[in-house]
């Protein structure tokens, strides 16, 4: 990847070549987590949309929240939300119900069940996230994580900025 970057680099001056290669490596990672996680939730007959979206739904107060809020959170569009959601309804894991402040309004939960699922799976998830931080010492973990807070900070500033 490296030996990539330098020769489009000689060949494109300017171009912040060590800019690109720290976002070449966070796709490489971001790739590899997901296939990681969607291997391990096939087992479970649970995508990795699908996970990611009940565990929004069980950290939201309530375990509740509008379809809409859930769209943000997980930057889907209301098509895929709607493909999401129905799969968990169909699997019994979460309700959808109108609102009782507002009737023309969404409401979706999580059943009992997808509870249950939550709390059997996250605990079966830590092997696999202790694994990919292994060799990380305390402080580099914590360093990380400030450098992907910055990092996530600079893209909500884009997404936010004027066009």
């Amino acid at each position: 990847m490296q030996a990539g970057v330098d020769r489009v680099a000689e060949q494109v001056p300017g171009l912040p070549a060590d800019d690109i290669k720290l976002s070449r490596m966070l796709h490489i990672v971001s790739a590899g987590m997901e296939a990681a996680e969607e291997a391990w939730l096939k087992a479970h007959q649970l995508g990795l949309s699908e996970f990611r979206t009940l565990i929004m739904l069980y950290s939201s107060p309530g375990q509740q929240a509008h379809p809409s809020d859930l769209c943000q959170w997980a930057t889907l569009k209301p098509t895929n939300m709607t493909r999401i959601v129905d799969a968990l309804l169909q699997r019994g894991l979460v309700t959808r119900r109108p609102s009782d402040k507002d009737r023309r309004c969404i409401i979706l939960e999580v059943t009992p069940d997808g509870a249950r699922l939550i709390r059997k799976l996250l605990p079966m998830l830590h092997p696999n996230v202790t694994a990919m931080l292994q060799g990380f010492s305390r402080a580099e973990h914590r360093q990380m994580g400030i450098l992907l807070q910055k990092l996530i900070d600079n893209i909500d500033a884009m997404d936010n900025a004027p066009q």
